[in-house]
C-alpha cells in the first residue's frame, strides 16, 4: 500500500462525499497554498462537501502547518511505490507528481473526486463539472499535446499514439463508469507502466493516464479549456473557472493577479517561506532590493525585475494601486 491507501482506509476518519487531490513540494508549498485558499473562497459549495488531500514531497512543518489552516486539509508524505528510474524529465516534475494516480485509490471511498494542480487560481465554482460526466471521467484535451505521442519521447507498442491527447492538470472522477470496478487494477497500471516506460516520458504522468485510457476503454468527457486556462491567454482570464500558471507566466513573477497578491500576502504574514523560484534578478536590481532592504516586501518579491522588465513592473505596480482584479 502507499502512505495514501493506508491513511485513508483508517477507520476513524468520517469523510465528506468528495476529495480534492493536490501534491506539491516544499518549493511550491505557497503556491499551492494560494490554490486552495482561492478554491475554499470561490468554489463554496463544492469546498463544504469536500475532504482535501495534499501530497507532500517534503514540505517543511510550517509549510504543512499553514497549509492546514485550511478548511479540511490533510497533508500526508507521499512516496513512489516501488523504484523508479530518476530520468531528466521525471526530475524536472518530481516524483509527488505521481500521486495524482491515487485518484483511483481515493473514488473506492468518495464518491467525486478531483485533481488540483498547485500553481493554479480558481475563479468559479466547481461543482457542476461533476454533472457533465458520461463515462465517469472528464479530462480537458490538451491545447498543445494534441496526441497521446506528444507524451513520449518514443512510441509506446500496442497503443494509439495518435488518439486525442488529454492534460492531467485538472481530473474529475465519479463512479458511472464501468471501469470503476476496475480502478485498483487502474492504478496498478499507472504505477507499473510508469516504471517499464521512464525513459520515453516526456510529460511523465500525463502520457501514462493517456495509456490507461486505451488499456481500460475509459472515454472522457471533454471539458472546457476555461477549467484549466493559461495565464497568458489574457482575453479568457475573467471567464476561466481556472487559471493555470503554465509557461513563463507565473503569479509570483510576471504580471499582477488580484487573488495570487492577496493571498501570498496571508502566507508571508503566517510565517512561510518567500518565494525562491522566480527567474535570477539583474545584479544593478539585487543592489537596489539590498541597499535599500526591501527583501521581504511583498510588492518586490513578486513584482518583475524593474531594470530588466521596465514595462512589465510598471504594468505590476498598476494594477496593484487599481486593486485590479
Amino acid at each position: 500500500m502507499t502512505n495514501l491507501q493506508n491513511t485513508l482506509y483508517d477507520s476513524s476518519l468520517q469523510r465528506r462525499p468528495v476529495a480534492v487531490l493536490a501534491a506539491c513540494d516544499d518549493k511550491y508549498a505557497f503556491c499551492l497554498y494560494v490554490s486552495l485558499r482561492t478554491f475554499v473562497r470561490n468554489s463554496p459549495k463544492l469546498a463544504q462537501q469536500t475532504d482535501i488531500w495534499v501530497a507532500s514531497l517534503g514540505i517543511s512543518q510550517i509549510h504543512k502547518a499553514i497549509l492546514q489552516t485550511i478548511p479540511h486539509v490533510r497533508v500526508f508524505e507521499y512516496t513512489f511505490p516501488g523504484e523508479l528510474e530518476q530520468t531528466p524529465a521525471i526530475q524536472k516534475f518530481t516524483n509527488v507528481s505521481f500521486a495524482r494516480y491515487e485518484l483511483f485509490t481515493m473514488l473506492k471511498l468518495y464518491k467525486n473526486v478531483l485533481y488540483l494542480d498547485s500553481d493554479v487560481l480558481v475563479q468559479k465554482e466547481l461543482l457542476p463539472v461533476f454533472d457533465l460526466l458520461q463515462d465517469g471521467i472528464g479530462l480537458i484535451p490538451d491545447s498543445r499535446f494534441r496526441t497521446a505521442g506528444g507524451n513520449f519521447f518514443t512510441a509506446i507498442p500496442g497503443f494509439n499514439m495518435q488518439a486525442t491527447g488529454y492534460n492531467s492538470g485538472f481530473i474529475v472522477m465519479n463512479r458511472n463508469g464501468k471501469w470503476f470496478a476496475q480502478a485498483d487494477a487502474i492504478r496498478d497500471f499507472l504505477y507499473s507502466t510508469t516504471q517499464q516506460f521512464a525513459k520515453a516520458l516526456y510529460l511523465p504522468d500525463q502520457g501514462i493516464i493517456n495509456l490507461a485510457l486505451q488499456q481500460f476503454a475509459m472515454t472522457p468527457t471533454p471539458l472546457s479549456a476555461q477549467y484549466n486556462c493559461p495565464a497568458s491567454h489574457t482575453k479568457e482570464l475573467h471567464s476561466a473557472y481556472i487559471i493555470h500558471c503554465t509557461g513563463p507566466r507565473k503569479f509570483w513573477c510576471y504580471y499582477y493577479f488580484h487573488d495570487f497578491y492577496t493571498e501570498y500576502t496571508n502566507w508571508i504574514q503566517q510565517g512561510g517561506k518567500p518565494v525562491s523560484i522566480r527567474p535570477q534578478n539583474s545584479k544593478l536590481y539585487q543592489w537596489f532590493i539590498k541597499t535599500f532592504h526591501l527583501q521581504n516586501r511583498v510588492f518586490i518579491q513578486l513584482c518583475p525585475d524593474m531594470v530588466t522588465s521596465p514595462l512589465k513592473a510598471a504594468r505590476f505596480a498598476l494594477k496593484k494601486l487599481l486593486d485590479f482584479r
